[in-house]
Parts: structure tokens; C-alpha cells; sequence
């Protein structure tokens, strides 16, 4: 899974961030998007938004974590556990949404891209 840059300008396709086997974040984009294998999506403003919120709530909250990103079955998906793995993802996809808030949408699109 990553988030990607694509320039506006001259279609360089730039990864932002990875994230290997963070099966809560493929379910967000498969339940609220339907986003096919392989799958891109355009992250908006109210998606980054969004998944900020959630993200950074489990950060201070940690027992709404299966109610605000609920870990999500799949093959060979990692660990489904609310547990050590799970909140480092949360960490860094909690700081990856935060700075993509601040992402020049002249210049650049952001996209999500998964392919299990």
C-alpha cells in the first residue's frame, strides 16, 4: 500500500509513504471506497481529513481502535490484533495524513494504491 504524489505538471509519479500489511487502512478503502486489487484512489480533502481524525483519535483513544479503523481479514493481511504493530502503523499514517494536509493541490495529487 502507498501514498503517492503525482506532479500536475509533468505526471512524475512520487511515493510519499508505504505501509506493509496495515489491513485496517486497505479495509477503510475497500468499505467506504470499494477500491479493486489492484486500486488507486484520488484522496481529497474530506478523505484526508477523515482518516486524520480517525487516525489521530486512536492515538489518545487506543480502546476505539475497532470502532474507528477496525482491523480488516484478507490474505496474508498480517496481524489482526489492536496491538504493538497495529498503533505503529497508526503512528505513522496518523503524521503521513497530517503533513498530507499541507500538500500543494496546484501542484500535486495525492493518491492511495494498493495491489495484494
Amino acid at each position: 500500500m502507498y501514498l503517492l504524489l503525482e506532479d500536475n505538471d509533468t505526471g512524475e509519479i512520487i511515493e510519499y509513504s508505504y505501509y506493509r500489511k496495515f489491513n485496517a487502512l486497505q479495509g477503510y478503502f475497500e468499505t467506504n471506497y470499494n477500491i479493486a486489487n489492484p486500486g488507486k484512489i484520488h484522496l481529497k480533502e474530506d478523505i484526508i481529513n477523515d482518516l486524520y481524525i480517525r487516525l489521530n483519535e486512536i492515538r489518545y483513544a487506543p480502546e476505539k481502535a475497532n470502532l474507528l479503523l477496525p482491523s480488516y481479514p484478507g490474505p496474508f493481511f498480517g496481524t489482526y490484533e489492536y496491538d504493538r504493530l497495529y498503533h505503529s502503523y497508526v503512528n505513522q499514517a496518523a503524521s503521513d495524513f497530517y503533513h498530507a494536509k499541507f500538500i500543494d493541490n496546484k501542484k500535486y495529487k495525492l493518491y492511495f494504491a494498493s495491489d495484494w
